[in-house]
């Protein structure tokens, strides 16, 4: 999600529901020090507790919102403010449910478990800014994300097939030459074109093919735009003028291989914090859950 000027609403919604919150705790706590402090024991706790799992539980239907496509209530785009803002201020109105004190080990749990989530949270929005700026100015040869595979499959046949040419041309005399006397030179000539295609074919099966697979190599020389280049410019200089265009054409596949590389890598960035976020969302929820079971069950709110 980007923050933009449609996220102004939701921040002073929620600026202004915080600052009520704060508002109404200090003479809460003022009040509560004559009785050992503010806590989730009193009703005023228990009402920070209760709008703060309110405003979890809204972060939280967004997901479910995901899975179930009938659910049309609201737009998608509205829920996911709404995740974003009130699940953001639910944590320090939670703060203010327990006084500012994370109790015994069980809600010390719970506590860690909401920080981590709303770190999380917090790195995943910030990523979401950077990212497709990122994204957009360095890989000009994006696709569809799922269809990144069949794409190199695409690049690898179009590879083959240009290699194939130049190769095929090159064994059967096709190149052009200089025109020499009959004998010796032409035989010369014969004999350097089938080098050629030969180290041609070398350079492509040991450096180019191999990277125009599903998992790029770790040890390629096609690290950056710049190190393609130098490589490729080294291997223009051996090679007849007759197979500069192939090289030229399988430079652009190389570019393009390494660009989908890199989306998938940013991908990876933009999504993967999410298989921290998530799981521990709905962890906390069930935590959270329980805790406000046993505290409705067991403790005896006052004023």
């Amino acid at each position: 999600m980007r923050i933009n000027r449609d996220s102004r609403g939701w921040i002073i919604v929620c600026v202004l529901i915080l600052a009520a919150g704060v508002g109404f705790y200090v003479p809460y706590a003022q009040n509560a020090q004559k009785s050992g402090g503010p806590s989730g024991g009193t009703w005023y706790g228990i009402i920070y507790g209760s709008v703060g799992s309110a405003f979890m539980l809204f972060a939280l239907l967004l997901g479910l919102k995901k899975r179930v496509r009938t659910m049309r209530i609201g737009r998608a785009y509205w829920w996911m403010q709404g995740h974003v803002w009130l699940g953001t201020i639910a944590y320090p109105i939670i703060l203010l449910h327990s006084g500012f004190r994370w109790g015994g080990p069980f809600t010390q749990i719970l506590m860690w478990l909401f920080t981590i989530v709303v770190v999380s949270g917090i790195i995943g929005i910030i990523i979401q800014q950077l990212m497709p700026e990122k994204l957009l100015r360095e890989v000009q040869f994006e696709t569809i994300y799922e269809q990144i595979e069949h794409v190199v499959e695409q690049l690898q046949s179009e590879a083959d097939t240009i290699v194939h040419e130049v190769v095929g041309e090159a064994k059967g005399e096709a190149f052009e030459t200089e025109v020499v006397p009959a004998g010796a030179a032409v035989a010369t000539a014969e004999a350097t074109n089938v080098k050629a295609a030969k180290d041609f074919m070398e350079f492509y099966t040991n450096e180019v093919k191999p990277y125009l697979t599903a998992h790029v190599p770790k040890n390629t020389k096609f690290t950056s735009e710049l190190a393609a280049q130098v490589v490729f410019d080294h291997v223009r200089a051996t090679m007849p003028k007759a197979m500069h265009t192939a090289l030229t054409d399988l430079a652009t596949i190389v570019e393009e291989r390494r660009q989908l590389a890199q989306q998938k890598r940013m991908h990876h960035i933009l999504h993967g914090w999410l298989i921290v976020h998530v799981p521990l969302s709905y962890a906390l929820m069930l935590l959270a859950a329980w805790h406000a079971v046993y505290a409705l069950r067991f403790v005896r709110p006052h004023w």
